[in-house]
Parts: structure tokens; sequence; C-alpha cells
């Protein structure tokens, strides 16, 4: 059971790397600089998706430990 938790564990991590990427990458936003869509979403977006990424990892490190 615990390697299952391991495996979604870093799914999750995954997701949320390429979740922080999108709107650089495949799913981008609008190139003028003053829109809200690239001043504020795109790097909510970013930071998000390494909070996503961080919570993931120390999860995955604290289940690998207790394994």
């Amino acid at each position: 059971m615990k390697n299952i938790n391991i495996i979604l564990s870093a799914l999750t991590g995954i997701l949320g790397l390429l979740s922080g990427i999108a709107p650089y990458t495949f799913a981008k936003v609008c190139a003028m600089e003053k829109m809200h869509c690239h001043a504020v979403t795109a790097p909510t977006v970013l930071v998000f998706g390494i909070v996503i990424f961080v919570v993931s990892a120390v999860q995955v490190i604290t289940l690998w430990k207790k394994k």
C-alpha cells in the first residue's frame, strides 16, 4: 500500500511541475506585459506549481523513509 502512495505522490509532483510551466510553454499567456494574464496569472500558476512539487517531494521522501 505504501508503494502506491509513493507513486501517487510522485505523479502529483510531476503534475505540479507541468501545471507550473504550462503558461510559459504549451498554454502560452498573452504577450502584452501589462495584461493581467501575463503580469499576475502566469507567475501565480508557476508559484503554485512549484509549491505542489515541493510538498509532493517532501511527502515522497517521508513515505520512502517510513518504508
